[in-house]
């Protein structure tokens, strides 16, 4: 054999008798270890992440701490569901897509048993300022499932997109409005998702980008993260507590637009049309939609002209102008307005300014639709012979839900209006045999968020009980007017 062929039969023989190397061992949770590797820190082991303590004081000088050559073997962030006793605020916190959100009670589940204690949340190596962009939470009070985005839990179905896995991320209502934390400095999650989050609605596949906490329609990105919501999502501003919104009727005043090129800045709801950033610091962090988002005031989402009481600091002059029926007048209120350039100021009329009948902005429709109904009433069920909704605004959501014996489906059904009515009977009701006790109801949402519906309680041989309700945009149902 020659002697090279030796050699690497040799090299491979010894390899081979050599004894692999042991992957580390991972600690168990809640042991305090310390790692030569990383400066001697001492970590403490939550949810199979070795999370770092600054003070070995509370855990009896460290007590019990075992040396470990590394970190290798422990995942980044504590896994879904560990929850931990920060010593630091006096909270317990429940982890999530990487982020502790902090919970206001033990008493459901999955409880508190076996919370590890810490004495800091510093250690931004292996802990999230916020759940990860799709992590889904639980909220234990609603009952509804809320998915991250833009550091924003948006309330969404379980049946379409990446869906809500057998979540142990269970936080409560007092979470959400205390953004996650028991540390106000320190917010876990925000109220409405981040400038430039995107989401897809899967229902009719229209994607928005977020400004100001409103949802703006835009055409599908070319690339980027964007997430699953629904109708229901858009309808409800993103809650099922309507307490506690995840999303603005319209961006929030101050918010810059970039639609190619064009320059907008949001004042009392409406895009006001710019002409000079210079003078605004370069319009910072524009988000950009599409010219067709600002011709179609947004689907609802933004208005054709600011607020009455608007008032708009026009630069470099400072002088400032209060907005009335989309009109402007200078005005001496000792407020900071809105600033805009003044070439934008000139853009808006004046009373004393004649303007042909084009300009003249009409108001958006008034949101009024009409539910109407008929039945007949058999011995042992009900069934309706019109059931109708009209004098709805074009891009309104029906929502139509059915529950108890008889009912022809179990989901909520939803239609995107394209026009102003639909015949809910022909569409879902034609044949069905509604049994005592059934409850159907039919809700109109308009575009913006106003909400007006239609409660049908069944009952046996006797006309069903009718009970109407409506609501403004992120308001609470009450009394129609």
């Amino acid at each position: 054999m020659p002697v090279i062929a030796r050699l690497l039969l040799l090299a491979a023989l010894f390899g081979a008798a050599l004894p692999t190397q042991a992957a580390h061992a991972v600690e168990p949770d809640g042991s305090l270890i310390r790692s030569a590797a990383n400066n001697n820190w001492t970590y403490r082991v939550v949810g199979g992440a070795a999370i770092r303590i600054t003070d070995c004081a509370p855990f009896k000088d460290c007590e019990g701490r075992k040396d470990v050559p590394s970190l290798a073997g422990y995942t980044t962030y504590p896994r879904d569901g560990a929850i931990i006793h920060n010593l630091a605020d006096g909270g317990t916190y429940r982890f999530a897509g990487g982020a502790p959100l902090w919970i206001s009670s033990c008493s459901y589940a999955p409880t508190c048993s076996g919370r590890t204690v810490l004495n800091s949340l510093a250690d931004t190596a292996h802990i999230r300022a916020m759940p990860a962009d799709g992590t889904v939470v639980r909220n234990v009070n609603d009952g509804g499932h809320y998915r991250f985005v833009g550091g924003a839990p948006l309330f969404v179905r379980c049946d379409m997109g990446a869906g809500c896995p057998a979540t142990v991320n269970i936080i409560d209502s007092r979470t959400m409005s205390a953004l996650g934390t028991n540390t106000p400095a320190t917010p876990r999650m925000r109220q409405y998702p981040a400038d430039g989050a995107v989401v897809f609605n899967g229902d009719d596949n229209q994607n928005f980008r977020f400004a100001g906490g409103a949802p703006l329609p835009v055409a599908a990105p070319a690339s980027g993260a964007k997430y699953v919501i629904d109708s229901r999502t858009l309808v409800q501003q993103g809650t099922a507590t309507a307490a506690l919104p995840h999303m603005r009727p319209q961006p929030a005043d101050n918010t810059f637009l970039n639609a190619v090129g064009t320059l907008y800045r949001v004042a009392g709801g409406a895009a006001v049309k710019l002409t000079n950033c210079s003078v605004l610091s370069n319009c910072p962090g524009a988000v950009a939609v599409d010219p067709g988002t600002i011709s179609s005031a947004g689907l609802g989402r933004l208005l054709q002209v600011p607020k009455d009481g608007t008032v708009l600091r026009g630069l470099p002059s400072n002088t400032l102008w209060e907005i009335i029926g989309g009109q402007r007048r200078q005005t001496f209120v000792n407020v900071a307005g809105v600033s805009v350039d003044d070439g934008a100021i000139g853009l808006i009329p004046t009373p004393s300014t004649p303007t042909p009948a084009p300009v003249v902005i009409t108001p958006p429709p008034k949101f009024a639709p009409v539910i109407t109904s008929g039945y007949k009433v058999f011995r042992t069920y009900t069934r309706f012979t019109s059931l109708k909704v009209r004098d709805a605004l074009p891009g309104a959501v029906v929502t139509v839900s059915c529950k108890g014996k008889g009912c022809p489906f179990k989901r909520q059904k939803y239609h995107r209006l394209n026009g102003t009515s639909l015949d809910v009977r022909s569409r879902w009701f034609k044949k069905a045999k509604l049994r005592s006790r059934a409850t159907v109801l039919v809700r109109v949402s308009s575009p913006a968020g106003d909400r007006k519906q239609m409660e049908f309680k069944i009952r046996s041989r006797k006309l069903p009980v009718r009970t109407t309700r409506c609501s403004a945009a992120g308001a609470k149902l009450s009394r129609c007017a």
